[in-house]
């Protein structure tokens, strides 16, 4: 069974720790990360949501998922990679787009400049079931198409400019 710190609204561990999907009491905040891999043409790398997910199956979205307990942001994304993906990345690679917080979540957000080739994509059963690459406009009409996990969506609000530069995009009324 998964693990999860409580954060108060600052970030700050509370010191209680519960059972992943239990349920949180006011003032209590859960920690997420998500990570934005971008490749040499600055297209950005999307997943599908399995079917089997409970909240918004079948929506394309950036890699992300919860801190466990016990530990720090940059292992978590690392680790969520690598699962939900099978793609290796190296602390010094990431690059700290900025935070969000959409209670009760936290969100630490992360790019990465990466080309991976999707017949190399291992998807995590239960979590993801397709990858493809995205250019600016491509992801644009996505959003506003409904595509895009409203999670996603939600966050990125909270650090779109960074993201926006880390895409190679100029600032853009367009998102």
């Amino acid at each position: 069974m998964e693990r999860v710190d409580i954060y108060d609204q600052d970030g700050n561990r509370t010191g209680k720790v519960i059972a992943r999907g239990e349920a949180l009491q006011e003032g209590e905040y859960l920690l997420t990360v998500g990570i934005w891999i971008v490749d040499r043409d600055d297209r950005i790398f999307l997943t599908k949501r399995s079917m089997e997910k409970s909240f918004a199956p079948g929506k394309w979205e950036n890699t992300s998922g919860h801190v466990q307990a016990g530990e720090d942001c940059v292992h978590a994304i690392l680790r969520e990679l690598w699962e939900e993906t099978g793609i290796e990345a190296g602390e010094g690679q990431l690059t700290l787009l900025g935070s969000a917080c959409s209670a009760p979540y936290l969100g630490r957000n992360y790019g990465v400049h990466l080309n991976v080739a999707l017949e190399d994509v291992k998807f995590q059963e239960g979590e993801t079931c397709e990858a493809k690459w995205v250019d600016f406009p491509e992801f644009v009409r996505m959003a506003k198409a409904g595509e895009l996990s409203p999670s996603l969506l939600y966050h990125l609000p909270g650090y779109r400019e960074n993201f926006l530069k880390f895409i190679g995009q100029p600032d853009s009324a367009l998102l």
